[in-house]
């Protein structure tokens, strides 16, 4: 993670970082959810997620573990992965994803963010792989930027105007990517999903929530089961390790 993108990070509470899988990276990626989703059964067991198999490198790819470590911390065996899902949508789905969650100083470790002693403390860190173009306004995730530092609201009292969470606010912004860009933010931000408007072109992302290993928000999903994990490679496996710390220091 670059000084930059620190800078970026920090200031608003999210990065976009284009064109970090190659085409054909992007398109097994596509391919894998495709099968998912249509026929599952066609898949082995330890395929059906969709960070198994063909996007099992996903789990610790390069760029997001260099993210990961300015943000939550630098050592590897501190990470955890608690929480995967698809986000597949269409030009007309009847299904409004408007439903605006986080902002505000939070003393939840899941949903806090500090800077002390020189460096990021980002809490729960959210990782989107979009797989298809995303155009700005046509359905990308918003965010309101600096949001995850405000001071005049917090998640625990509910408190967020109601007028800062109509879409013609001004205070959301989104993003225009190409296919198989990154988009990294803090949980902290207020954020939500919004309707997909783009014809001929779903929307295909994978939304990974990366924690730190002392602490879990999420109920384990059951796309990541025994059989899922357990056919991924031994280093992948231990992103899906128990909550504590001690323990696997000791190891070390």
């Amino acid at each position: 993670m670059t000084d930059y993108e620190q800078f970026i990070f920090d200031l608003k509470g999210f990065i976009v970082i284009d064109s970090v899988l190659s085409q054909e990276e992007t398109d097994a990626v596509r391919d894998h959810l495709a099968a998912l989703a249509q026929d599952p059964e066609s898949l082995p067991e330890r395929h059906r997620a969709p960070m198994a198999g063909p996007a099992e490198f996903l789990i610790d790819h390069p760029r997001v573990l260099g993210i990961l470590h300015k943000l939550i911390a630098p050592q590897t065996d501190r990470l955890r992965l608690e929480s995967i899902f698809v986000s597949s949508r269409g030009d007309g789905d009847t299904n409004d994803p408007w439903r605006p969650h986080g902002g505000g100083t939070n003393l939840d470790p899941s949903l806090s963010y500090r800077f002390h002693n020189g460096r990021i403390n980002a809490g729960m860190t959210r990782v989107v792989w979009e797989l298809n173009e995303v155009v700005e306004g046509k359905g990308g995730t918003c965010l309101v930027p600096g949001s995850h530092k405000a001071n005049l609201t917090s998640a625990q009292s509910k408190s967020w105007p109601d007028e800062a969470d109509d879409p013609d606010s001004g205070v959301w912004e989104t993003y225009g990517c190409p296919p198989g860009s990154l988009v990294v933010f803090s949980e902290g931000v207020r954020h939500t999903g919004a309707a997909w408007t783009h014809p001929g072109n779903r929307r295909a992302a994978i939304l990974m929530a990366y924690n730190h290993s002392s602490v879990r928000f999420h109920e384990p999903k059951p796309c990541m089961n025994s059989d899922v994990i357990g056919g991924l490679s031994p280093e992948r496996q231990e992103f899906f390790k128990d909550v504590w710390v001690l323990g696997n220091a000791r190891k070390k």
